[in-house]
């Protein structure tokens, strides 16, 4: 479902920019919703919506919403958008999960993010594998981060190419704010996603502009080998969303194929 070309860029960079996936009336929707909830207190949220911060961010980085596929059927197209799903089947081997989905917002008084991902101390994490041979590629933790503006450059997402198969620690020296061919600065159009492993070095320069950059990121697993076994559909919301996005949620054996994806395989033409 790749490509020639497509294995061949994402196996040298560890990402695809793919431009023009998600509707200009789902951008704007997202948009709307982005902001309504991003004015709101935590405690204001509708459930299952709240706040998230990892371990990557700091106290006045942009604020990531949790779980809005549950809140609007707009995120749950766009985490079964069939061009998003084409790469994440073909690089999970058909045997995808979906981990997780934030929704992000940027202003000029967020802080960048520094680079993270990629090996860490000397040690690669066993839970963002990559692997290429035989004329495929396949990767157990993928994000895809879908643009909901456009992003000038100098600004935005930023990874090391290749980093996603070095065997070496990044030098200290080495930040989001260096040269290529060191570091790429992505910069996509509204309606574009960057899918990227998580085994690439990456991180976000300062916006620095004064309207807000919005961003749907999903991350996909595979499903039998999740970053975190425990992550799953929450139950206590289980009718806000489909059949099949629940079902993409769930674990599976590394030869079970979900009913969702033989439906996908089908419409790609390749069932």
């Amino acid at each position: 479902m790749l490509t020639e070309k497509e294995k061949w860029l994402f196996d040298l960079h560890g990402f695809l920019h793919l431009k023009k996936v998600i509707s200009p009336e789902d951008v704007a929707r997202m948009v709307e919703l982005c902001d309504q909830w991003h004015a709101l207190p935590d405690d204001q949220l509708p459930p299952p919506l709240h706040t998230y911060k990892d371990s990557h961010t700091k106290s006045s980085a942009a604020r990531a919403i949790d779980h809005p596929e549950y809140a609007d059927e707009v995120f749950q197209r766009a985490i079964l958008n069939l061009e998003i799903m084409r790469v994440i089947l073909a690089l999970t081997d058909n045997c995808p999960k979906s981990l997780l989905v934030a929704l992000t917002k940027n202003t000029s008084q967020s802080d960048d993010i520094s680079f993270h991902g990629g090996v860490s101390g000397g040690i690669r994490n066993p839970a963002n594998d990559y692997q290429a041979a035989d004329g495929r590629v396949f990767a157990t933790f993928l994000n895809a981060a879908v643009s909901l503006v456009d992003v000038p450059e100098g600004t935005g997402f930023v990874c090391i190419p290749g980093s996603h198969k070095s065997e070496f620690k990044k030098p200290e020296d080495v930040d989001i704010y260096d040269d290529p061919p060191t570091v790429f600065n992505v910069c996509p159009k509204a309606g574009d996603v960057v899918i990227f492993t998580e085994a690439l070095c990456h991180g976000g320069r300062k916006w620095t502009h004064d309207e807000p950059r919005r961003t749907l990121f999903m991350r996909y697993s595979t499903a039998y080998a999740s970053w975190s076994p425990t992550a799953g559909p929450l139950e206590n919301h289980r009718d806000k969303i489909s059949d099949e996005i629940y079902e993409l949620k769930q674990n599976a054996g590394f030869q079970q194929r979900k009913r969702v994806v033989q439906r996908l395989l089908k419409e790609l033409g390749e069932a």
